[in-house]
């Protein structure tokens, strides 16, 4: 004969796990590393159950919050995706702004037209912005990035129970001004390695001038390039620094934006 207590604690257990993947899933699947099309979906699918089923025992979640209705049930679902969703969205403006600032630099050095597809983005991207992009990939790995994810996750059940969602006007001025940190950074980051190549380009152009015999159009390209290589390598002493205060930053603004949203 079955336990009716058991069968109950198993459905509620259940229906819980099922409340805590709806917010993990949409996380794991839009954030900037897990969230790489060069991911496997069985990967993702494997890690948001895993990780919910972490979270089941430590989260106050109870499977009572369902709602009833479908109508109730698709608000429900919407509310834990687009939270999600805001909170990948504001991380990855940092890797895309390293991807603006590699893309800017590839096109002074001439090598516009040599853009690899990302996989990661699913876009193309130039070799410079796919060299740092992963440099910063690494750093966000080498200082424990994810686990901010994994705090502010499992304290995001606290500060925003499921399904009480509340985008205010702070929730939209933290974007923004996340979108203008990601331009003020991609210059910070293409910097040293812009001014290098523009000043190689004023060069060039003197040259042009005072000696004319030299095919400028032949030497310029290769030294615009050489130039730019050498001072994306110089300038890594400069960015480690900068991508590791980033993230930092990002442990302090990702938890408030989170709190924000709980009404």
């Amino acid at each position: 004969m079955v336990n009716v207590d058991l069968l109950n604690w198993t459905l509620n257990q259940f229906l819980a796990l099922v409340i805590i993947m709806m917010r993990v899933g949409p996380l794991l699947f839009f954030m900037p590393i897990t969230g790489s099309n060069n991911v496997p979906s069985q990967v993702k699918i494997l890690l948001t159950v895993a990780t919910a089923l972490i979270l089941l025992p430590v989260v106050p979640i109870h499977a009572g919050i369902l709602p009833t209705t479908v109508l109730g049930f698709f608000l429900f679902t919407t509310s834990e995706v687009l939270f999600a969703g805001i909170l990948a969205v504001f991380t990855r403006m940092i890797f895309d702004a390293v991807q603006v600032a590699g893309q800017m630099v590839g096109i002074q050095m001439g090598m516009g037209m040599a853009g690899v597809m990302d996989p990661q983005f699913g876009t193309q991207t130039s070799l410079i912005g796919q060299f740092w992009n992963l440099v910063a990939i690494l750093i966000f790995l080498g200082i424990d990035g994810h686990h901010i994810y994994i705090r502010t996750l499992q304290e995001s059940f606290t500060w925003v129970p499921p399904g009480t969602l509340h985008i205010t006007r702070a929730t939209f001025d933290g974007m923004m001004q996340g979108a203008g940190r990601m331009f003020l950074l991609a210059v910070k980051i293409m910097a040293p390695a812009s001014a290098a190549v523009f000043f190689s380009h004023v060069a060039m152009g003197i040259i042009a001038k005072t000696v004319p015999q030299i095919p400028i159009l032949i030497v310029g390209m290769p030294v615009n390039i050489c130039v730019g290589f050498i001072f994306v390598g110089l300038s890594l002493t400069y960015f480690l620094p900068l991508m590791i205060n980033q993230f930092e930053m990002l442990g302090r603004l990702l938890p408030s934006l989170a709190k924000g949203m709980g009404g």
